[in-house]
């Protein structure tokens, strides 16, 4: 990632959608969380949560910042629900037992829709994984060991381990992982009061300057900016919360 802002953003809109069977969109990025949900039909998606095959009832979540791709797979048409999600910390594959009731709950509000959803979900039994899940797995955790390494220690040449990556997650281990590290620095600015320092070295850029510049690359804002947004936030909320006390008091 260039100092430069190089992504562009899909919007999402809350509702339900129906794509033709075979549907395939190669690896996109949002900036703002989402929630999917299948009703109808199969797809694949690639993401940073990894490799997923989800069915009806199967629940996709991203995060802020997610890059993915997908798949429609099978003969019959895919058909989802979209909803707003802001657990950024909760991402990947659930289910839930009624999709159809968050439907009707969607047509009503769809964030109420979303709170709904958080409250449904369920875990969703563990899928075979493969060499390139486990290498997806070690580098979606921030960890700085060498690709070369951690081919040889599995018996695999280091150019086929990121060939393979590339055809299966879009993208090569390399970018990938510093993709995640940024992830990981974008929520510790927006969810802790660590220096901006102390967080890069946390999540393992080598110095304030690398963070700064992956962090306006992903996000297109510098992590000064978005640390300013989240105090202005938080301070807008506690002025509400004063409010609602006094309104509270008064009755």
């Amino acid at each position: 990632m260039s100092a430069r802002h190089p992504y562009e953003f899909r919007s999402v809109l809350a509702g339900v959608e129906t794509l033709p069977s075979g549907v395939s969109r190669p690896r996109h990025h949002h900036d703002e969380g989402y929630a999917t949900i299948v009703l109808a039909g199969s797809v694949t998606e690639v993401s940073f949560a990894g490799r997923m095959y989800a069915e009806a009832g199967h629940v996709l979540l991203h995060g802020r910042f997610d890059c993915h791709m997908d798949r429609a797979s099978g003969k019959q048409p895919l058909q989802i629900l979209r909803l707003p999600w802001r657990h950024d910390r909760v991402e990947g594959q659930f289910y839930v037992a009624d999709p159809d009731a968050l439907v009707r709950l969607a047509e009503i509000d769809p964030d109420r829709a979303s709170a709904q959803l958080h409250e449904d979900l369920r875990v969703v039994a563990p899928r075979d994984r493969y060499w390139v899940d486990e290498l997806a797995g070690t580098l979606r955790d921030g960890s700085s060991l060498q690709l070369q390494v951690w081919a040889e220690s599995r018996g695999l040449r280091p150019d086929t381990v990121s060939s393979v990556f590339e055809r299966e997650f879009g993208v090569y281990p390399k970018r990938f992982r510093l993709e995640c590290r940024t992830r990981l620095a974008w929520h510790e600015i927006m969810h802790s009061t660590s220096s901006l320092t102390d967080v890069a070295f946390k999540v393992g850029f080598s110095d304030l300057a690398h963070l700064s510049r992956s962090i306006h690359a992903l996000s297109g804002r510098s992590p000064s900016d978005w640390r300013s947004m989240q105090a202005m936030r938080q301070q807008a909320q506690g002025r509400s919360g004063v409010r609602n006390s006094k309104k509270v008091a008064c009755a």
